[in-house]
């Protein structure tokens, strides 16, 4: 079985990179079918469509546990980078990849928490909650810094926050262990 899921993903990534290869001409040829601009910018659900390949049989798929655990990982990935594809697509907001990217780690995190909790190993979801968090700080920092101002705001708030949160909890843990000696 494992065998067949990889000759699928191989043969998906060659697809993948021969299309990426031939996008202009594609994109000229949908154009010369009298496709609009408008239809075009919603490309990345294709990719979002993609994913569904990977987390739909990982999450409600059979009995192998860690063939499922292994889908979820690349099918997260794929909804994440696709869902800001598609933001900065239809916002003509392609500059906003400059903190967008930390979209990557994230959803790489998001998906190794649910691949955990798939395959019922606390390790991949202790790791796959850091990865996440640090995923959020990164976009945090990075959208504070390149950011326009109401966001630099929002950022710094969001900063400030989950810096308080992780104050509190650290102060919480050490008073309860003083008061239980």
């Amino acid at each position: 079985m494992s065998r067949t899921i990889e000759l699928l993903a191989g043969l998906l990534l060659l697809v993948v990179g021969i299309v990426v290869l031939a996008s202009e001409p594609l994109v000229s040829f949908v154009r010369g079918l009298g496709v609009g601009d408008d239809v075009l910018r919603w490309w990345p659900v294709l990719i979002i469509g993609l994913s569904l390949f990977f987390l739909v049989p990982g999450l409600l798929g059979g009995p192998n546990r860690r063939l499922r655990a292994g889908m979820v990982i690349p099918g997260a990935i794929l909804a994440g980078v696709g869902g800001a594809l598609l933001y900065t697509s239809l916002a003509d907001r392609w500059s906003a990849w400059a903190s967008l990217w930390a979209v990557i780690p994230f959803s790489f995190g998001l998906g190794m928490y649910a691949a955990g909790w798939i395959a019922d190993a606390p390790a991949f979801k202790w790791v796959g909650s850091a990865i996440a968090g640090g995923g959020v700080v990164a976009y945090l920092v990075f959208a504070t810094a390149f950011g326009g101002e109401a966001f630099r705001l929002i950022a710094a708030i969001g900063i400030l926050a989950l810096g308080l949160a992780l104050t509190i909890g650290g102060l919480a843990d050490r008073l309860s262990r003083k008061s239980s000696s």
